[in-house]
C-alpha cells in the first residue's frame, strides 16, 4: 500500500519482499476493512473501485455463541455496526500488487540487516543477494523486523496465547451444521477463556481460528509435530473438554495442515528516538493480538500517514516527517493496543504486566 501510494505521488519505490512468488505461500483468511482507516487507504490509493468489486459485504455478518452452542443475542450487533466489508488477504494482496508498476517487487529477498553508511543512506543485507542502497527504508517486515532492531531494543513479548489456523473440510463448506450456523459471515464461539472462530471466505472457504493457552514452543513442548493433525486435534478436544461434545464435534472436521500463530505483543507505550533514512510501519511497530481484528486497517492507515508526511510539503526534510508520522503512529497504537489487552483480560483471562512506558 506505501509503495501504491508513494508511486502515485511521483516517488521512486522499491519493494523487497522475502516470499519466493506472489504464490508461493496461502495468504489465510477473510479481513474486514474499516471506513476510517483500512478503506481510507484503499480509496486514497485510487483502489476503491477494485475493492468493491472484490470484497463481500454480507461476509461482516457477526454472531456471537457460548461453549454449549447457545447463540448470545445481540452480541454481534456491536461488531457488525463497526466493520467493514471483507476480503480475502489473498486477494487484497493481489489488487495491491497489480496496481503497482511493473518490477517494483523484488521477489525472495530475505534481509539479514540493515545498517547506516558514512554518506547517510541505509544499506539493506539480503541473505543470497546483493545489497542495496536507500535513501530511506521503511520496515514493513512484520514481528520479526529487521528494522525494529536498528530503532529500538524492545521486542514483541508472547501473551500466553497461540491460535491454530484450519480449514473445515470441503464437502462441509455449504448444505452442512456449520455451514448453516455460520451463514456468510463470521461466529466466534467463546468459554471458559477459550475461543474458536469461523469465518467464511471468499470461494466458500470456512477456516476456523482455535486458541490455546499453551507454551510458546507447543507443540514440540508436548513432543508431537504439527503436521501430526491426529495429535493436535487430540490435543484440542482435551483443552475444550468442558465444551458441548457435540459442538467440539462440529468445529474439528478440519483437512490439510493446521498452521500455528503464536500471539505477541508490543508494549502500547513503546517509543524510539527517530533516526535518519528508517522507520516502520504494521506489525513491525507495533505487533498485536488479532482481538479486536484491526491490525490490517492500522498497517494500511499507517501506509497512509506516512505517505502524506512524506509528500504533503516537498521543502520539509525527512527525517522530520518520519518523526511526525511516528509520533501520530506511536499515540493511535497505545489506544488501540490498550483495547486490544483488554478483549484479552475479558475472553482469555491475559493479565500482561507490561511496562507504562517502554522507551527505546
Amino acid at each position: 500500500m506505501l509503495a501504491r501510494l508513494l508511486q502515485t505521488r511521483g516517488l521512486s519505490v522499491k519493494v523487497f519482499e522475502r516470499d519466493a512468488s506472489p504464490t508461493s505461500r496461502t495468504q489465510g483468511g477473510s479481513l474486514d476493512l474499516r471506513p476510517d482507516s483500512g478503506q481510507r487507504a484503499i480509496r486514497a490509493a485510487g483502489l476503491l473501485e477494485v475493492f468493491e468489486r472484490t470484497s463481500r459485504s454480507d461476509a461482516k455478518a457477526f454472531k456471537l455463541i457460548d461453549s454449549q452452542g447457545n447463540v448470545i443475542p445481540g452480541a454481534g450487533e456491536e461488531t457488525y455496526e463497526d466493520a467493514g466489508p471483507e476480503i480475502d488477504r489473498g486477494d487484497l494482496r493481489r489488487l495491491l500488487l497489480e496496481s503497482l508498476v511493473p518490477d517494483t517487487v523484488a521477489w525472495g529477498h530475505v534481509v539479514k540487516d540493515v545498517r547506516l553508511e558514512a554518506d547517510g543512506r541505509q544499506r539493506i543485507e539480503f541473505a543470497g543477494q546483493e545489497a542495496v542502497l536507500a535513501d530511506l527504508v521503511v520496515g514493513a517486515d512484520g514481528i520479526g523486523s529487521k528494522v525494529r532492531q536498528r530503532l529500538t531494543s524492545i521486542r514483541p513479548r508472547y501473551v500466553g496465547h497461540t491460535m491454530l489456523a484450519a480449514n473445515i473440510r470441503k464437502d462441509l463448506w455449504r448444505g452442512s451444521e456449520i455451514s448453516g450456523v455460520l451463514g456468510e459471515g463470521s461466529v466466534m464461539f467463546a468459554g471458559g477463556g477459550k475461543t474458536i472462530f469461523v469465518q467464511r471466505c471468499a470461494h466458500d472457504l470456512i477456516l476456523l481460528y482455535v486458541s490455546m493457552a499453551v507454551a510458546e514452543n507447543w507443540p514440540a513442548a508436548n513432543d508431537f509435530e504439527l503436521d501430526d493433525t491426529e495429535a493436535v486435534l487430540a490435543a484440542v478436544t482435551e483443552a475444550y473438554q468442558d465444551w458441548s461434545p457435540d459442538l467440539l464435534t462440529m468445529l474439528t472436521q478440519v483437512e490439510g495442515k493446521v498452521q500455528r500463530w503464536p500471539l505477541s505483543v508490543m508494549p502500547p507505550d513503546c517509543r524510539w528516538e527517530t533516526q535518519p533514512g528508517l522507520t516502520m510501519l504494521g506489525d513491525a511497530a507495533h505487533v498485536m493480538p488479532p482481538f479486536t481484528g484491526k491490525g490490517v486497517n492500522l498497517a494500511l492507515f499507517d501506509a497512509l500517514d506516512l505517505a502524506d508526511a512524506l509528500t504533503a510539503d516537498p521543502e520539509t526534510d525527512v527525517t522530520e516527517a518520519v518523526k511526525a508520522f511516528e509520533t501520530r503512529m506511536q499515540a493511535r497504537t497505545r489506544k488501540e493496543i490498550g483495547e486490544c489487552l483488554d478483549v484479552g483480560r475479558t475472553f482469555y483471562g491475559i493479565d500482561m504486566d507490561l511496562p507504562e512506558r517502554a522507551a527505546a
